[in-house]
């Protein structure tokens, strides 16, 4: 009986001690580590993570705001160095596969479903370690809780993506581009404050009809007062896809993601820069694309 007695009185203060130094771990990580202070505090400036996939992908989070804008970038890195052809923020993390659109497919998947598969939970947490190990990524445990904790309030509609230019020697297709008319740029509907959100949809999904269809949806939905938004303009796509999307070039992000979410549209947002544009945002529909009720 003492013997199991005196076991148990070890046991606990093993256990108080691991408890003592994860806490002074955490303790330590909260001065030490930027990231850990500007998420911690809620800090109205941008956390930033390079993701080194071919090609490279930068992400700016700020936690004061809950926006995320990832940025597919021209530039080159070499995986076995860790070394790239043009200055990247310091925090990286190379993934497996380095392939963009799979990493990113996977990326948003995880983010969509990990609440109903727990799973995901645990096979993320292995990749980190794993990574760690490797030495394909330099963020510390703390930081990767911290950022995993911001990542359970995001959703694919969260992030602004910003794709680089289409090369025209490598576009098989012209794909549209935003109607322009610039001898009334200074007079066009988009200099107006406080106005609905200017949209053209082009239907990419082969079923005849829905543009249509949806552009007499979203007009009584502004009529309504439900939704502030005025289609300009309604055609079909070059070509089909698989996925539905939206693209904008306002900037008011919060207005694009209640379109989205009206929409049902969980997909990330692209956002683009085009002058003397004559609409804040393009949908694209798909062929996933349904209805909304």
């Amino acid at each position: 009986m003492e013997s199991s007695h005196k076991t148990s009185q070890i046991t606990g203060r093993l256990l108080l001690l691991s408890t003592l130094l994860i806490l002074g771990g955490a303790f330590i990580s909260q001065y030490t580590s930027r990231i850990v202070q500007k998420v911690t505090t809620r800090v109205d400036e941008t956390v930033q993570l390079v993701i080194r996939t071919k090609p490279v992908m930068t992400v700016a989070y700020n936690p004061a705001t809950l926006k995320t804008h990832l940025t597919v970038e021209n530039i080159h890195c070499n995986p076995k160095k860790m070394d790239c052809n043009q200055p990247l923020p310091s925090k990286f993390f190379i993934p497996k596969n380095l392939n963009r659109e799979v990493f990113w497919e996977q990326f948003k998947q995880r983010l969509t479903q990990w609440r109903f598969n727990p799973l995901l939970v645990i096979q993320t947490l292995w990749d980190y370690i794993t990574a760690l190990h490797e030495k394909r990524t330099n963020l510390s445990p703390a930081e990767f809780i911290v950022l995993s904790l911001e990542l359970t309030k995001l959703e694919p509609s969260d992030f602004a993506v910003k794709l680089p230019a289409v090369s025209k020697k490598r576009s098989a297709r012209k794909e549209p581009v935003p109607a322009v008319v610039p001898e009334i740029a200074d007079k066009a509907p988009l200099a107006i404050q406080n106005r609905p959100l200017i949209l053209e949809i082009f239907n990419a999904s082969g079923k005849k009809g829905i543009a249509l269809e949806l552009t007499q949806y979203l007009r009584e939905q502004n009529e309504k007062g439900l939704l502030r938004v005025d289609v300009f303009n309604y055609e079909n796509y070059p070509s089909i896809q698989e996925k539905s999307w939206l693209e904008d070039y306002s900037g008011r992000l919060a207005d694009v993601k209640q379109l989205s979410h009206t929409l049902g549209i969980n997909e990330e947002i692209r956002t683009g820069t085009t002058p003397n544009v004559m609409c804040d945002t393009r949908i694209i529909i798909g062929k996933d694309f349904d209805m909304p009720l």
